[in-house]
C-alpha cells in the first residue's frame, strides 16, 4: 500500500565535475534565490528561496542546486529496484546550476548552464542491468526548454527532453539514499568516495551526489 503522506526524501545526483585531483573536502554554504534568467517562472515557483552552493577543493564553486519546495502530484511509482516510492516518475526534483562544464554519472559532457532535475528510472533491460544499485536516476533538462513544472513527464517525454542538452545518452545522475537531516549544509562523503550534499525539498533533506560517476 501507498503511504499518503510524503516521508524523508534523499536523491542522490552523481555529477562528475571537471576538477583536479582532490587534496580537501568539499564544502557547502546558502546559494540564496534561484537564478532567474532562462528558467521558466513556474519552475522558480516550486522551488525554495534558498539553494546550496558546493565548492571543491580547489575553492571555486562546483554547482549550485535548488530544490522542490510544492508537495508532488500524480501517483509515485513502486517495485523492485526502486528506492524512493513517494515520487512519480518524470516529476521536477530540483534546479541545478553549473558555473562551468562538467560531466554527468556516465561521463558524458554537460555544458556551463542552468538545468532542471527529474525523477526518472533507468530500464529494465540488459543494456542496464548493474548500472546501479537501484534504478533510481535523475534526468538532466535545459531549464529554459522546460516549461510545463507540474507534469510529470513520460519516460519517452524525458528522454527527448534531456537529449537537449546535447548527449547522444539522456543526461543522468544517479540517485541514492543521504546521510544525515542536518538543518544547515551538509556535505559529506559515501562509501564509493563520492561527495554528497543534503539539500532541502518538501520540506525534508535531499542528498545529492556532486561529484562522482559510474564504475564501468
Amino acid at each position: 500500500m501507498r503511504t499518503n503522506t510524503l516521508r524523508t526524501i534523499y536523491i542522490g545526483l552523481a555529477l562528475l565535475i571537471a576538477l583536479p585531483a582532490l587534496a580537501a573536502d568539499f564544502s557547502a554554504e546558502s546559494a540564496g534565490a534561484p537564478p532567474a534568467d532562462g528558467v521558466p517562472e513556474a519552475v522558480t515557483a516550486m522551488l525554495h528561496a534558498d539553494g546550496v552552493r558546493v565548492k571543491g577543493p580547489d575553492g571555486k564553486v562546483a554547482a549550485e542546486f535548488w530544490g522542490r519546495k510544492a508537495a508532488f502530484e500524480g501517483d509515485p511509482v513502486s517495485g523492485f529496484g526502486i528506492r524512493f516510492e513517494t515520487i512519480p516518475e518524470g516529476a521536477l526534483v530540483g534546479l541545478a546550476h553549473f558555473p562551468d562544464n562538467g560531466s554527468d554519472y556516465r561521463e558524458q559532457h554537460i555544458p556551463a548552464g542552468v538545468y532542471t532535475l527529474r525523477y526518472g528510472l533507468h530500464p529494465e533491460d540488459g543494456d542496464h542491468m548493474g548500472a546501479a544499485p537501484s534504478r533510481d536516476f535523475v534526468l538532466l533538462t535545459p531549464a529554459a526548454a522546460d516549461t510545463e513544472a507540474a507534469v510529470n513527464y513520460s519516460f519517452d517525454d524525458l528522454v527527448e527532453l534531456s537529449y537537449k542538452v546535447g548527449n547522444s545518452h539522456p543526461t543522468v545522475a544517479r540517485a541514492q539514499l543521504a546521510d544525515s537531516d542536518a538543518a544547515g549544509p551538509h556535505v559529506w562523503q559515501n562509501d564509493l568516495d563520492q561527495w554528497v550534499v543534503d539539500l532541502k525539498t518538501v520540506g525534508e533533506p535531499i542528498g545529492i551526489v556532486v561529484y562522482g560517476h559510474a564504475d564501468e
